[in-house]
């Protein structure tokens, strides 16, 4: 049967023209109820048809389902949260004595025309220390556009490290070589009203593969030595990471294949990479951890080559790399044929600012974080018992304290200062601990991926977070960032940004 619309009456409300792919399972069509009611598809009773409530397991045919036939949904829709009760003040609003006082906001960047999702990805980029100072040390030559664009990029995050919140940055020369040298970003919307909005988690690998493809790694690993040149391969995974993007983003994963329409078919198990941990959201997911559950347990078709034909197969994948900065993308847009857009899933997920992901690797990496998390707890143990004052050891001809020496130092002053952090750029800069921190989210406010707008939020400090909403810079307490959760029209994280933890953490 082809696809047909209907009505559907819920409580007072009537939608009217809802299409209903009759070919398709009960599940899509309760999926696209939740968009337009926020009703979750477990609550759902549809009515209207015979044989009583829709099953899950029923089949459109079976149930005859005809054109403009007017179906009843019964169900209560998820709380819509409120716009948070104190408005983010941004730079713009502020008088200008204030806004002095705010100057040492970093400074945000000129829209210029539809371009906030880039905007936030490099606000976003340009705060991991290992990608601006790889910028600075690039050496490539004989530039070509996509070299050009490795070129602007670094001018551009060099401007921004100069600039603060008193005076925005216009990227217009970075704008025009990125739509040059990637067209699709360059599109123009209906009727030639300007530029389309874009999506930022594109933008977002667009970039990092540039990365991976421009800035290659010596075997030395040194970060003069980041060039244009292509580092020789290893018969190993390690050999893919001999570039900034995979380096520091570089996820990998051992993936185990089994057939599930013929036992013929031997499970497989085969080795796999990304740099974007995509997490696809079902009625079940409630906390991002529960989406990267799903992302690395699916079932998918691929050719089977027993069969002869497309097959269904079950895939579940462990860790076998954790990169230092970990890409999380909630795939929140899913087509909808009646208004042939992406429509937003605007489900509440929650995420930590301390991600613990140990249970998704291998066993043998699993062991590796074990005895690593161990020897850190044994030294500040160790480090604990020689802070502790000891005791002086009793005499019987004890002597009067020379009180003309120099009194003994304290214990704070006589501590070394701790080292600089130093970006890595070692083959060995992995997360060892398997904890993440959570340090920057790119959110979407808008019910389309061709719509809305998306906005840069980067952690200051444990209480402080900022803002970058393109040309306006904000600083907002770090509690607010709940708020990004999901659930209504009000800004949804769309990409959580994490970067390892190096410091034991107890259990």
């Amino acid at each position: 049967m082809p696809p047909i619309t209907v009505n559907v009456k819920w409580g007072k409300t009537k939608l009217e023209n809802v299409e209903l792919d009759t070919s398709a399972p009960v599940e899509l069509f309760k999926a696209q109820l939740y968009t337009l009611t926020q009703v979750p598809p477990e609550r759902q009773k549809i009515m209207g048809l015979k044989g009583g409530p829709v099953k899950d397991d029923a089949t459109w045919e079976a149930l005859q389902v005809k054109q403009g036939q007017v179906l009843m949904l019964m169900g209560t829709a998820d709380k819509v949260p409120e716009p948070p009760p104190v408005a983010t003040v941004f730079a713009e609003d502020l008088p200008a004595a204030e806004l002095a006082a705010k100057s040492d906001n970093p400074g945000g960047l000129s829209n210029l025309g539809n371009t906030c999702y880039l905007n936030s990805t490099l606000q976003c980029l340009r705060v991991i220390p290992e990608v601006s100072t790889a910028l600075k040390k690039y050496s490539g030559s004989s530039p070509d556009g996509k070299k050009e664009m490795i070129f602007s990029m670094r001018d551009l995050v060099g401007e921004l490290e100069r600039s603060n919140s008193a005076k925005e940055v216009v990227p217009a020369k970075f704008v025009g070589i990125f739509r040059q040298v990637f067209p699709m970003f360059a599109q123009q919307a209906e009727g030639g009203r300007g530029f389309m909005q874009q999506d930022a988690e594109e933008c977002w690998s667009t970039i990092v593969t540039l990365l991976a493809q421009q800035m290659t790694l010596s075997p030395a690993a040194e970060p003069s030595d980041l060039g244009s040149g292509h580092a020789p391969l290893l018969p190993r995974m390690q050999a893919l990471r001999k570039n900034l993007g995979d380096e520091l983003f570089g996820l990998e994963l051992q993936c185990k294949y089994r057939c599930l329409e013929s036992d013929a078919e031997e499970p497989y198990t085969a080795q796999e990479a990304k740099r974007t941990l995509a997490c696809h959201i079902s009625e079940k997911t409630a906390h991002l951890f529960n989406a990267i559950e799903g992302s690395l347990t699916e079932s998918i078709e691929k050719n089977s080559e027993v069969l002869g034909r497309e097959a269904q197969y079950s895939k579940e994948c462990q860790i076998t790399r954790l990169p230092p900065y970990l890409a999380v993308q909630f795939v929140r847009f899913a087509w909808r044929k009646d208004t042939a857009k992406r429509a937003k899933i605007l489900r509440p997920i929650s995420f930590p600012d301390v991600l613990d992901v140990r249970n998704f690797c291998t066993p043998e990496l699993q062991a590796s974080i074990a005895a690593h998390n161990c020897a850190l707890e044994a030294e500040a143990e160790a480090a604990a018992e020689a802070a502790k004052p000891k005791a002086a050891a009793p005499s019987s001809d004890a002597e009067p304290m020379q009180t003309e020496e120099a009194p003994a130092s304290s214990s704070a002053e006589a501590a070394p200062a701790p080292a600089p952090v130093e970006p890595c750029f070692s083959l060995d800069c992995d997360c060892k601990t398997g904890r993440y921190e959570l340090f920057g989210i790119i959110t979407h406010q808008g019910r389309t991926a061709e719509g809305g707008h998306y906005v840069a939020w980067v952690k200051r400090d444990e209480k402080k977070w900022l803002v970058f909403d393109d040309e306006t810079v904000a600083e907002i307490d770090a509690e607010r960032v709940k708020e990004l959760y999901g659930g209504g029209d009000w800004h949804i994280a769309y990409m959580c940004l994490y970067r390892k933890m190096e410091k034991f953490v107890l259990d």
